[in-house]
């Protein structure tokens, strides 16, 4: 049975990783963004299609709001996915669960003590955990485990499972019960990651890529146009730096972008915040019309999914001379089309976010 799943994120996640400074995963351990409301806001109107392969229904949208909720506030960290996928296999087998706690009974998490273990981490309010409320909703929850989980000192690290051992205050040895799922874990992840679409992530419109293949779409000779503005010229030379770099949702550097992280990351090199989302980003400077349009300008179209009538869905740089850049989608990459083919679905606005 095929199914859409639109995630929301509730209150408590959004204030639980609001400010966190996240690691990156990997090798690097270079110090990501920190994850805003307007970044978790955009990821949760990412959709997915279709039951996980290995999963029912609600096993598969709470692996998916797990693990979106996860790459926001971690910088896109696989380790601190399957981390959580992990602990939640073990504590609910992915289902969100009333109270398992059997009073007087001395078992399970929370140092022994009697409480109400719900949600998908069996997470106790006495612990600190927050309301039942909360607890029960998938996104707070995760984003309470995540929040405790990026506080550990030196996660990336230690061994995962001793690392949900300390966030959960478990009580088995050396985090035995979660190791005994973190390569079932990690399938789960490759199915979630496997099972996300285009659609709703951000992504433009396709084709219209007028320069050759090897140097994604950029017409052979273009410089950046006579009289653009300083500022504009910072952020057109980012941009186009960027070229050919990967799609991921939710991303903003240094090696792979969504449409709004791309623009952002472009304009702070020129001094000027931006939003890392595209519906922030029509608002955060003077709108232009077609025919006063400068290079550097951001050109707001719907996307293949846009959040509602008349807010786009898409956002890409104008480079002049009919072009625009933009993180298009996972097929396609960071590459240069033509204003016609970017344009085709509709124009919501141009905007000068320098003003």
């Amino acid at each position: 049975m095929n199914y859409r799943v639109v995630l929301g994120l509730g209150l408590a996640a959004l204030a639980a990783l609001m400010g966190l400074v996240v690691l990156a995963g990997g090798a690097t351990g270079a110090v990501a963004e920190q994850a805003t409301l307007s970044t978790l806001v955009n990821m949760a109107s990412c959709q997915s299609t279709g039951t996980i392969v290995t999963l029912d229904p609600e096993q598969s949208v709470n692996a998916e709001t797990i693990v979106s909720v996860t790459a926001a506030a971690s910088g896109e960290s696989a380790q601190a996915e399957q981390i959580a996928l992990m602990v939640a296999i073990t504590e609910s087998g992915l289902r969100d669960l009333g109270n398992t706690r059997v009073p007087g009974s001395n078992t399970g998490e929370g140092m022994g003590q009697d409480g109400t273990s719900v949600g998908l981490f069996q997470q106790q309010t006495q612990d600190g955990w927050g309301t039942v409320s909360e607890e029960s909703n998938p996104a707070d929850a995760t984003g309470m485990f995540v929040q405790r989980l990026l506080s550990v000192s030196d996660w990336q690290t230690k061994k995962p499972w001793r690392v949900a051992e300390e966030v959960q205050g478990s009580r088995f040895v050396r985090g035995s019960n979660y190791k005994a799922h973190w390569l079932e874990a990690g399938v789960v992840l490759a199915d979630v990651t496997g099972s996300f679409t285009v659609a709703g992530c951000g992504a433009g419109p396709t084709g219209g890529v007028t320069g050759p293949a090897s140097s994604d779409g950029l017409p052979a000779g273009y410089a950046i146009p006579l009289g653009t503005t300083p500022q504009a010229s910072l952020a057109i030379t980012y941009a186009l730096s960027k070229l050919g770099d990967r799609y991921v949702w939710g991303a903003a550097g240094p090696n792979a972008f969504d449409c709004s992280g791309l623009t952002m990351m472009a304009w702070a090199q020129a001094g000027v915040t931006l939003d890392h989302y595209t519906v922030d980003q029509m608002n955060e400077g003077q709108m232009v019309a077609a025919g006063a349009m400068a290079p550097g300008d951001l050109v707001f179209v719907p996307g293949t999914d846009a959040p509602g009538p008349g807010l786009p869905g898409h956002v890409g740089i104008y480079l002049g001379d009919g072009l625009v850049e933009s993180a298009v989608d996972p097929q396609m990459g960071v590459v240069v089309q033509s204003w016609t083919a970017f344009t085709a679905g509709g124009l919501d606005a141009i905007v000068n976010p320098a003003t």
